[in-house]
């Protein structure tokens, strides 16, 4: 009796295998039909059944009924009928998803890869919709579009480490790099830093996006605390692009944030030394011994940053407001009192700090007049204090 209730039960077991397989072959039939309803509705059962979750099969028919449906779409735009081209699209990233699994898994007679050739074919004559797809949501304006545009781009890089295109070689396709590139920036849009520290690295050979992809990268490690791993990359930037000027000032913020102001006046003189030319490191180096409240030595590097560049407004609004500093210091310990001989001196040497500041934050305002953070306060401090009444009430009405 006992062995007669162990039969019937591996009956109903089987019986249970083969209706499940019964209902991926059936989600096949209906697609191809174009019963696409239908058809998703019988392999997502599929898919969540123990029976057939783990069997090659099921996620293969799940990718046939994906291409099916991007099929249909792609006929009904050649026709110019109605189509739904994100549903294309979509159709493409789910094809593509279903077939990679199915590729980890044996099918129903416990071989492995039994449909890795078609599945291979299938992707490469849809990989432009994973491009296409992820060009249209990063350029959507919907909640989520940065994540989606990651997610198309990022499958379609992940294709180049697949397995079943082990012969195909993707990685050394140009285009790999400049989609890897894109799916870093999507993801640093996402702020999704682990999928920037994973897809940067291949971006950085994209002959345009190179720079741009370590830049992300290098804010996607330090933005998880990976400081050794931010550091390394830095360094071989750096010496890659030593002109860069975002990886330069990476490497200053690191320093200055570990209050290490002694390596990064050194780290600034190696990168003036490399590249005299370079006005942005005499501004940084400027900056640094502003930091130190060093205003004379910071004037110095900042008059050095606008002759190699008369141009750049920051320049002008350090210098102004380091005279203003000048100014504020030298107060503190000037004399108030007009019967004190020492008066008439301290108030000439005061007005002389304002007077020098003020050329430089009207020349501030002059390039970059929008930008009133570089020289409104400074400015109107300076007209104040200088007694220069109409000029200090049009500064602060300004903007």
């Amino acid at each position: 009796m006992k062995k007669l209730f162990v039969s019937m039960a591996f009956v109903l077991v089987a019986g249970s295998a083969f209706a499940q397989m019964d209902a991926v072959k059936n989600a096949t039939k209906a697609a191809n039909k174009g019963d696409f309803a239908t058809a998703t509705s019988l392999i997502e059962q599929a898919l969540n059944n123990p029976e057939t979750a783990n069997l090659a099969d099921t996620w293969f028919a799940a990718g046939q009924v994906q291409q099916k449906i991007g099929a249909k779409q792609l006929e009904n735009q050649v026709k110019r009928q109605n189509f739904d081209e994100g549903a294309m699209h979509n159709a493409a990233l789910q094809m593509v998803k279903y077939f990679l699994k199915a590729d980890q898994l044996p099918d129903a007679k416990g071989k492995m890869n039994s449909f890795t050739s078609k599945m291979v074919s299938a992707i490469k004559a849809d990989m432009g919709n994973l491009v296409n797809g992820g060009i249209a949501a990063f350029n959507g304006s919907e909640e989520g579009s940065d994540a989606k545009a990651l997610d198309f781009f990022g499958t379609y890089v992940d294709l180049a480490n697949a397995p079943m295109f082990e012969k195909e070689n993707l990685a050394a396709d140009p285009q790999m790099a400049t989609i890897a590139y894109y799916a870093a920036l999507a993801g640093i849009r996402a702020e999704n830093y682990a999928a920037v520290e994973k897809y940067a690295p291949m971006g950085q050979a994209d002959p345009e996006n190179g720079q741009n992809a370590t830049e992300f990268l290098i804010e996607a490690l330090k933005k998880q605390n990976k400081t050794d791993q931010m550091l390394s990359v830095l360094r071989g930037a750096l010496d890659k692009f030593p002109s860069n000027q975002s990886f330069f000032a990476n490497m200053i913020d690191y320093y200055t944030s570990s209050d290490k102001y002694d390596e990064a006046q050194a780290f600034a003189d190696q990168q003036i030394a490399k590249d005299p030319t370079n006005f942005f490191f005499n501004y940084v180096k400027g900056f640094l011994y502003s930091q130190q409240k060093n205003d004379d030595k910071a004037i110095e590097q900042y008059e050095q940053a606008i002759q190699k560049n008369p141009d750049y407004p920051q320049a002008y609004s350090e210098l102004g407001k380091s005279y203003v500093l000048k100014a504020q210091d030298f107060s503190e310990t000037a004399s108030s009192n007009p019967n004190d001989p020492k008066f008439a001196e301290d108030a000439k040497t005061l007005r002389s700090f304002y007077e020098k500041a003020m050329p430089y934050y009207e020349k501030a305002r002059q390039l970059a007049p929008d930008n009133t953070s570089l020289w409104k306060q400074g400015l109107s401090s300076v007209y104040y204090n200088l007694q220069m009444t109409d000029k200090y009430e049009e500064v602060m009405q300004a903007y």
